[in-house]
């Protein structure tokens, strides 16, 4: 154990810090925005702008924080984002006004996603262990995977007991004790030069790249539709009949069954490789959703629930873990940080908008269903899109292959 220990530390430590910065910034909001409504009188569209804009904002702070962790390494970013992440999400416990409070958390979830996120753990774990990063991945995430079965529990247990604006301070501070062994103590190397010269370049030489450029599409249209599963699969519920408890209990088990789901990446990708199991991953996710559909017509909807929950889930923590392993696949050692710092601009437009879009659609018909349908489609075309972009990495290597044989 000692000496597993040993070898594994910086992934374990990161992975607490992950725990820790999704639970306050990420996952809270869900379960404070009904209680903030009740004491101040805000509308819940107006703190739902803060998450939305979190969301869209993280993205530049991503690609800032990608660039300095190539060149300088990665305590200059996570000390940073954690100190001033913190700071401005305890301002939004203190705001007097909707907007006071939408703009402080806008801000701190911006720079705790752009700092603290997988956008810059996973290429810290990547680096530090190039040999394995499949059994790295695995420990990072499926800790990583605790975060929301922690935080909703918490953050409801604390706004009963202590009311929402005690509560955010409790959780930024449980948040922040998390995140600091691995602020003070993980350093991962600067970028290595690439070896492959097509690898190599800045940020206009990289998008210039069909493999990129297919990849950040896949990702995006997985973000669009994600996000408007992870918005509103509360709310779902509720309109198909369960009571907010019960559709809550079935959102946190979703948030666990990622737990089971991160087992299986090994397995799956020794069997398939990291796109094959991708695909197969949007497959079952799409099918989560149409479950979560089906559960409208008010005819099993507890076993509907619980598909959703399981299959959803446990495609959902795959995810994670595979989307950093196919962008290190993708991008390369060198530009890594930087175009991971990309890749959250394109998520975070893109599930900002799918959650938008997703309440807009519902506001029009009066119903889920054509957002859940939508949702379930583009996952779909995500899958042709990783078709696509493998056969666009194909492409490039058989013409980096004969150019060298040219020379």
């Amino acid at each position: 154990m000692q000496r597993w220990l040993r070898r594994w530390w910086p992934a374990l430590l990161l992975g607490v810090g992950t725990i820790g910065a999704y639970g306050t910034a990420y996952y809270s909001l869900g379960v404070l925005i009904p209680a903030i409504t009740d004491d101040t009188g805000w509308s819940t569209g107006a703190l739902s702008g803060g998450f939305s804009l979190a969301m869209l904002s993280q993205g530049g702070v991503a690609l800032l924080c990608g660039r300095i962790l190539d060149r300088r390494g990665s305590r200059a970013v996570l000390l940073p984002a954690l100190g001033i992440g913190s700071a401005l999400l305890l301002a939004a416990s203190y705001a007097e006004t909707a907007g006071q409070f939408v703009l402080a958390w806008a801000a701190g979830g911006a720079v705790i996603g752009g700092g603290l996120y997988y956008n810059v753990t996973m290429p810290m774990t990547a680096r530090l262990f190039a040999g394995n990063r499949v059994a790295a991945f695995s420990i990072l995430t499926l800790l990583g995977a605790l975060s929301s079965p922690i935080f909703y529990p918490l953050a409801a247990w604390l706004i009963e007991e202590l009311g929402w604006r005690s509560a955010l301070r409790v959780l930024v501070a449980v948040s922040a004790a998390c995140v600091a062994p691995a602020a003070l103590l993980v350093r991962a190397p600067v970028a290595r030069p690439a070896a492959d010269p097509a690898s190599r370049g800045g940020l206009m030489a990289a998008l210039r790249q069909a493999p990129v450029r297919q990849a950040l599409l896949v990702f995006a249209l997985a973000a669009f539709a994600n996000s408007a599963l992870l918005l509103h699969q509360v709310s779902v519920m509720q309109a198909a009949g369960l009571s907010l408890a019960v559709a809550s209990g079935f959102a946190g088990a979703r948030g666990f069954c990622q737990i089971p789901g991160r087992l299986l990446l090994s397995p799956l990708t020794n069997r398939f490789g990291v796109r094959g199991t991708l695909a197969l991953c949007y497959g079952l996710a799409a099918t989560a959703g149409l479950a979560l559909m089906l559960s409208l017509g008010g005819s099993m909807t507890l076993l509907l629930a619980g598909y959703f929950a399981l299959v959803g889930g446990a495609s959902m923590g795959l995810l994670s873990p595979l989307n950093g392993l196919f962008q290190a696949e993708v991008y390369g050692d060198e530009r890594l940080g930087m175009l991971s710092g990309v890749n959250v601009v394109v998520v975070s437009t893109a599930g900002a908008a799918g959650a938008w879009l997703a309440g807009l659609a519902v506001d029009v018909t009066g119903t889920y269903t054509l957002p859940l349908a939508i949702a379930a489609v583009i996952q779909t075309a995500a899958i042709v899109q990783l078709r696509r972009q493998f056969s666009a990495s194909l492409r490039v290597g058989n013409d980096a292959v004969i150019a060298r044989l040219a020379k």
